[in-house]
């Protein structure tokens, strides 16, 4: 006698009860289901082979199953706004992943602006090299540069309250002259007392 398979499958919404951080899956307590917890369901993700993606919901957040006949086994398919967790966003522009702690990251196909928010550190590794192609290039606060600087078009700037620049060390000029106020520190030249005259430039 050919045996026959139940195939059916229902969708069902629950809490989030507990989370796996290893397993990325979640057990969900089902209301429509006199609060059954199902068994421990894995979360679908955007991918998991070469290319990865990690986000597990937190415990409370509205889920959404899909779960065998019996109820045993299924899948979280993810979490849904609502009343409770209202979307962060109402504009269809915006794309956005926001963390508990305050963190946001968010670009706007609109403007076409990418912004990154958050309270703490950001860290930027790499094994080759960083460039910045852009027409201006901004830094509101302090700029530490541990290892060589080099410039390729000048440099200005000014000292606000205090000197314009200060250099703990032996400075070098290569082919070039060092002018404060049109005043040569290699051509200057100063009153001879002796000759009557002026003497030569430095040398």
């Amino acid at each position: 006698m050919q045996q026959s398979h139940d195939f059916g499958a229902t969708l069902q919404f629950g809490t989030v009860a507990a989370v796996d951080d290893a397993k990325h899956a979640v057990r969900v307590t089902l209301p429509a289901l006199e609060n059954l917890q199902t068994d421990w369901l894995p979360v679908v993700s955007l991918a998991a082979g070469g290319n990865q993606f990690y986000a597990l919901p937190d415990p409370g957040e509205l889920a959404v199953c899909l779960l065998d006949a019996r109820g045993e086994g299924g899948v979280c398919l993810g979490v849904i706004y609502n009343a409770a967790d209202a979307a962060p966003a109402a504009d269809r522009n915006i794309w956005m992943k926001r963390f508990s702690n305050g963190t946001v990251i968010q670009h706007n196909r609109s403007s076409g602006q990418v912004s990154v928010n958050t309270p703490g550190d950001v860290l930027i590794k790499s094994g080759g090299k960083v460039t910045i192609d852009c027409a201006e290039t901004e830094t509101t606060g302090n700029l530490l540069v541990s290892g060589s600087l080099t410039y390729m078009q000048g440099m200005s700037g000014n000292g606000g309250s205090g000197a314009a620049a200060t250099i703990n060390g032996t400075l070098h000029t290569v082919g070039g002259d060092v002018l404060a106020d049109g005043v040569s520190l290699k051509q200057h030249t100063h009153p001879d007392l002796t000759s009557g005259g002026n003497t030569g430039a430095a040398q």
